[in-house]
């Protein structure tokens, strides 16, 4: 069963692209979802974010991350491998988003630790499937959280 008002997700963005970051918004409150956008313009500023949160700043870390792989300042790759070093984030999903359909960059993004690799598609039909990945991933963080025995 699909709970239609899941809890707010906490989701950090990692997108220089002003168009792509609207239609992101767009298509995650079109799915329905109450998402706490943290939006960070390129990789300096991710990997920044990260850095703070293992300072242990009172911050909150987000329980996902959607990196695009050509990001300046710092790759979506570079910005992958700090955030799989992570003290705190470690473990937080990440979904990898490129207008790339290589194989090879595909293949070194799991490789690294990407959870998904989502191709930007052409049109805003292709890009609503981004929300669907979005809710089945949050609704898989909250089904494992409760699933944990309370010590």
């Amino acid at each position: 069963m699909v709970n239609n008002n899941p809890r707010e997700a906490s989701v950090l963005l990692v997108e220089d692209n002003p168009g792509d970051v609207f239609l992101v918004k767009h298509v995650i409150r079109e799915e329905g979802l109450g998402v706490d956008l943290m939006v960070a313009e390129d990789g300096e500023k991710a990997i920044q974010i990260i850095d703070q949160l293992d300072e242990g700043r009172e911050i909150e870390a987000p329980e996902l991350m959607l990196l695009d792989l050509n990001i300046p300042r710092r790759s979506g790759i570079q910005v992958l491998e700090r955030l799989r070093r992570s003290v705190r984030c470690a473990g937080i999903p990440v979904v990898m988003i490129s207008s790339s359909d290589s194989p090879d960059e595909r293949r070194h993004a799991f490789e690294l630790g990407a959870t998904e690799y989502f191709r930007k598609p052409s049109s805003l039909g292709g890009f609503m499937q981004l929300g669907k990945l979005v809710r089945q991933l949050h609704e898989r963080i909250h089904s494992e959280n409760n699933a944990r025995p309370i010590s």
